[in-house]
């Protein structure tokens, strides 16, 4: 990539951060962003961080059921095209437990599927939700 080229990404980059503090997107879903040379589609969604919830230890028969409940949930709204992506973290003393990306319109609504999770019904997760933009299209390698 040629210097000039990174430095009008940066620039441009620099100006999206700015358009997201300046206009009132949180009214709206989508909007385009040009930057450099390409025009983005972004859409808003809602980012989910799970953290360790102060619940006792459960019981591992317990524990197993539960597991496969919270699976069970989430590969529900998966299909139903509600949860774009989501994974656990491994092994860290930040207490998180996974990542949720939901494609919905409101943070209520989102919180609303939470509070269905069975791990949050019973006390081992938390979760935080926050509004996250991306570039609509975009895929994982």
């Amino acid at each position: 990539m040629n210097r000039k080229r990174t430095i009008g990404m940066i620039q441009g980059s620099i100006l999206f951060v700015a358009l997201l503090w300046l206009y009132p997107v949180h009214a709206q879903r989508t909007f385009d962003v040009t930057i450099a040379d390409s025009t983005y589609h972004m859409k808003q969604y809602w980012f989910v961080l799970y953290t360790a919830g102060e619940a006792e230890s459960l019981d591992s028969l317990v524990a197993a059921d539960l597991q496969a409940k919270h699976l069970a949930h989430q590969s529900g709204q998966a299909e139903r095209g509600l949860i774009v992506m989501a994974g656990p973290y491994g092994e860290n003393d930040a207490g998180w437990r996974g990542l949720l990306l939901y494609d919905c319109d409101t943070k209520e609504e989102v919180e609303g599927y939470l509070r269905q999770d069975p791990f949050v019904k019973v006390g081992r997760l938390k979760y935080e939700v926050h509004p996250w933009w991306g570039a609509i299209g975009t895929i994982l390698p």
